[in-house]
């Protein structure tokens, strides 16, 4: 009986020792709050379904002349951007924009490999709320079907 006690009490240690040690696997810099997490690079991860708001690449969007404003969403190496341009650019060529938008996104994240630009007011609306959604601890699980959808709808052409 004292034998069974003791192997029961060394399991338990080795289980709380193991506990411990994956704990401090935890990037220091990243803070961690309802599997939302907020790294150093000023991104918001779901850590649950690997959708993160892109808040540097959106600034680096936004500081681009013929850009107002830009949300951005990355899912895997894929990057999602919504854009409202100035009122200067809004009737030119938008080739020449996306080819910018795409560097500066690429150049805050080297392992982004895919990036899709929208300036679609729905769909910029649409990011907005997703990306509120995600910083705000919101389940990604309840909109992730409809933010897949959606994508589908304004690139068809994505991976």
């Amino acid at each position: 009986m004292m034998k069974k006690g003791l192997i029961l009490f060394a399991i338990l240690i080795f289980s709380l020792d193991l506990a411990g040690c994956t704990r401090n696997n935890v990037n220091k810099n990243d803070v961690t709050k309802n599997n939302i997490t907020t790294n150093r690079n000023n991104n918001v991860i779901d850590n649950r379904s690997k959708m993160r708001v892109a808040d540097d690449a959106a600034e680096k969007i936004a500081d681009l002349p013929e850009v107002d404003t830009a949300n951005v969403i990355v899912t895997e190496n894929n990057a999602y951007v919504a854009v409202k341009l100035s009122s200067e650019s809004r009737n030119k060529g938008t080739k020449n924009i996306e080819h910018k938008i795409s560097q500066r996104v690429k150049s805050t994240d080297r392992d982004i490999d895919h990036v899709y630009v929208s300036e679609n007011p729905d769909f910029y609306d649409r990011m907005n709320t997703y990306a509120s959604d995600i910083r705000n601890g919101k389940p990604v699980s309840g909109f992730f079907n409809e933010f897949t959808e959606t994508i589908r709808r304004v690139f068809p052409k994505a991976k």
